[in-house]
Order: C-alpha cells, then structure tokens, then sequence
C-alpha cells in the first residue's frame, strides 16, 4: 500500500523541517516494528517536489498510524497553525493543511493533542480537560 502525504499547503520553512522529520520516524518505526518483511525495511520516503508530495512505503501500511504520527510530529515541533486529515477523494492520502482550512471543511483539531473533532462546541468542552490533567 502506498500512502501519499500532500504537503503543498505548508509553510517553506516548515517543509523541510516535516520532510525530514516523516523520514526519521518512518525509518524508526520500520526498524523497531516485528511484522516488518524484510524488502520493507529498505524503504525510504520519495518526495516527489514537483507536485509536492511524500510517498511512504509499498507494503502494508497503516494510514491511521501515519497520521497520528505526522500529528505528533505538528504538535512536537509546536506547529499548530496547520493540521493533519485524510483526503475524502483519496482513500490512501493524507493532506497537511492550514487549520482555518480544515476548519472550513468542518473539522476541528485539538492544538494539543491534534484529536479531530465535528464542531467547535465539542472542541472546547475537550480542551477544557487539557486545563484539568
């Protein structure tokens, strides 16, 4: 499975920061994980810069696991004016967009653990417990 991770709408200065950030994590994850085939383990992201994605992988991968880590890496790096969805269109593609964007989809992220939510009521009651923990 081939995961495409669309990074057109990011900052310049924030692309090269993610690209290489993607790459770290991904090749930790392919080495320290058990259920790996040996012809994945030699994977390494393509970038393709002319239309400004990144392909991971050709085994099977898990696009949930991608985008929580593509996540942690915004929140790591305290990028919070840009957020992670999947692509409706596309079923095996992640998009990296400014959060007012997403916002205008209707999707609303926590900016401290990067949780999706439907509308900004259920957003600040969840916040909210970011106050109390």
């Amino acid at each position: 499975m081939v995961i495409k991770i669309d990074i057109q709408s990011l900052n310049e200065k924030f692309k090269s920061v993610i690209i290489h950030d993607i790459n770290t994590e991904y090749q930790h994850n392919l080495k320290n994980h058990t259920n790996v085939r040996d012809d994945d383990k030699d994977i390494n992201p393509g970038i393709d810069n002319d239309r400004l994605i990144i392909t991971l992988g050709k085994g099977k991968g898990d696009i949930q696991k991608i985008e929580r880590m593509i996540k942690d890496i915004l929140i790591k790096r305290r990028i919070d004016d840009y957020v992670v969805i999947q692509d409706a269109k596309e079923k095996d593609k992640i998009v990296i967009l400014k959060r007012e964007h997403g916002e205008q989809l209707g999707i609303y992220h926590c900016r401290h653990c990067g949780m999706a939510f439907e509308d900004e009521i259920q957003l600040t009651a969840h916040q909210r417990i970011h106050f109390f923990i």
